[in-house]
Order: structure tokens, then sequence, then C-alpha cells
């Protein structure tokens, strides 16, 4: 089974070391990488294909859903997971949402990333 490659988004550094550590322990994760905001995630994704965004919804430049949105174009089979401490309800712009504080099953997350 080919690994799932990640992209954690947020303008929180430790909030993306914390997720990386996370991911880090996982089986089945391949390459993890990281930005700092919407237009680096972009510009990344130009020469990385994510199977699964970490995707923080308030960010410098642009917000989770225009990067969303410009993810999608560029790898529309990725799956998207806000991870959010603002919204309270999953926006169509995502398939999941998880609320900062709380991780996720990562490995729940990984296996619905292969279906």
């Amino acid at each position: 089974m080919r690994p799932v490659n990640v992209l954690l988004v947020d303008d929180d550094k430790a909030i993306r070391s914390l997720l990386r550590i996370a991911f880090s322990v996982e089986d089945g994760v391949g390459d993890v990488r990281e930005a700092m905001d919407g237009m680096e995630a972009l510009e990344l994704c130009r020469s990385f294909e994510p199977d699964l965004v970490f995707l923080d919804y308030w960010m410098p430049a642009m917000d989770g859903a225009s990067t969303a949105q410009g993810i999608r174009d560029l790898h529309p089979q990725a799956r998207i997971v806000a991870f959010s401490g603002v919204l309270d309800e999953k926006p169509e712009w995502a398939d999941d949402l998880y609320i900062k504080g709380d991780l996720p099953d990562l490995e729940l997350v990984i296996d619905l990333t292969r279906t």
C-alpha cells in the first residue's frame, strides 16, 4: 500500500510541529510537508502531491476556504481536513473538521484517505 503524503497548513508553528510529531509515529505516512499560509501551500502543491491536507481556517494572506479551492484545483483527489479553533461545523470546502485542542485519531484519518 502506498504511503499517504500529508500537507500541514497553519500559521502557528507549534501546531504544525505537534501535528508533524503525531504523524511521524503513524504507520502508512509518507512525506509530511508544512506551509505557514495558503500562498505557501499552493506554491508547495505545484511540486508536491498531498493525499491528506490539514488546513487551518484563519491565516494571513489566504483563508482556508480560498486555500482549499486552490489545492482542489491542483489535486482534486486530496482529502482536506479543516483543523480550526474558530469553526463549529464542517465547512463545504472540507471533507472533515477537527477542532484544535482535540487531536484526531490519525490512524482513522489516514485510513479514510485510502478509501
